[in-house]
Order: C-alpha cells, then sequence, then structure tokens
C-alpha cells in the first residue's frame, strides 16, 4: 500500500510542480519578484495537489472532515514550504538572482518539500 500511495503521491506532487513551477516562471517573465512569486505560485499548487490526493492518493482518508483535513494538509504543506523555500532561497542568496538560480533552487527546494510533505500526509492528514 505504501509503495502506490507513493507513487501517486509523486504523480500529484508532478502535477502541483508543474503548477507551482508554471506560476512561478510566469510571474518572473512578467517582471514579478522570484521572492513574491513564488509565495503567489505555491498556495495555488497547495489547493489543487489537497483534492489530488484525497481522492486519489489516500482515498480510505476521505471520510474525514474536509475543512479538518484541509487544515492540517496546509500545515503540512507549510512546514514543507518553509523547508522548500529555504532551500529555495539559499540557491538564489549564494547566485544571482537569474531565472537558471531560481529554477536550480525550485528542484532542489521541491525534493526537499516532497520527503516532509509524503510523511505529513501518510501520517498525519490522511491517517486512517
Amino acid at each position: 500500500m505504501i509503495v502506490r500511495q507513493l507513487t501517486r503521491f509523486l504523480l500529484v506532487g508532478g502535477i502541483g510542480f508543474l503548477i507551482d513551477g508554471g506560476l512561478l516562471f510566469l510571474q518572473i517573465w512578467m517582471g514579478v519578484d522570484p521572492y513574491l512569486a513564488r509565495l503567489i505560485s505555491f498556495p495555488v499548487a497547495v489547493v489543487s495537489t489537497w483534492r489530488l490526493n484525497r481522492r486519489w492518493t489516500f482515498p480510505e482518508a476521505d471520510q474525514a472532515s474536509p475543512s479538518l483535513q484541509f487544515n492540517r494538509y496546509f500545515g503540512v504543506q507549510m512546514i514543507g514550504a518553509l523547508c522548500n523555500y529555504a532551500v529555495y532561497a539559499s540557491v538564489l542568496g549564494a547566485n544571482r538572482e537569474t531565472a537558471g538560480a531560481a529554477a536550480m533552487g525550485f528542484v532542489l527546494g521541491s525534493a526537499i518539500g516532497l520527503i516532509v510533505n509524503f510523511l505529513g500526509a501518510r501520517v498525519f492528514v490522511f491517517r486512517q
């Protein structure tokens, strides 16, 4: 079961990655500060991935109160986001603030956030 959940979580995370990254780089392309752009793109991805994870990755937990589950999910995502954003900002701070540095920070931060988010979702948010 954990392999199925992890596989589905990764697929949903990939969709969230595309949503987050697409909005991030669209905003950067439009001239938005890369730090602010990430603060806008991330919440959109969180709402999308919560819905997909609730219905597809952890369907056995679908009986829980949606508002309680979303609040827990958002809390876990924020912890993951803090880890993610710390890596993102560190990479940007260590390099020139270019689209390439933003891309590298985005990928590395997302990998760290993925680990935190899966464990939190499985153990705390979507527990049976």
